[in-house]
């Protein structure tokens, strides 16, 4: 009898690993998912910020006719600080992006193997009790 107990026991370690793997898989994923939602929260700000800037740059030249070099050189670095945004928007996503296929693969493999050491158990204990 105390075989089968002990048996039982190790199963149901065995179901309490998976569900502590699994519970920690999805709070890992949420932190990321929230990562991801404030990187493109802070982007979507910049941006509407630049083009607040510009929107105001033109209000300022229809009122006092600024020289064309000044505009070309104010717009030139709006551009220039819009794209390199994009370039560390761009980096930072494929780094969220690579950091989740790792935290992916790395659950599988490991529910993986919890999977099979739990059938394994489940086979031997049901082959004792026949």
């Amino acid at each position: 009898m105390e075989s089968r107990d002990v048996k039982w026991d190790a199963i149901r370690q065995k179901e309490r690993e998976i569900l502590n793997l699994e519970e920690q898989y999805y709070l890992e994923k949420n932190k990321l998912e929230k990562k991801t939602l404030e990187l493109e929260e802070r982007s979507a700000r910049l941006e509407r910020i630049m083009n607040e800037e510009a929107d105001k740059m033109y209000l300022v030249l229809r009122k006092f006719s600024s020289p064309a070099d000044c505009v070309r050189e104010y717009f030139t670095d709006i551009e220039n600080l819009r794209y390199h945004s994009n370039q560390v928007y761009r980096t930072n996503e494929i780094k969220l992006e690579e950091e989740k296929e790792k935290i992916d693969k790395e659950f599988r493999q490991r529910k993986n193997i919890l999977d099979e050491e739990y059938q394994k158990l489940r086979r031997n204990y049901a082959s004792t009790n026949e």
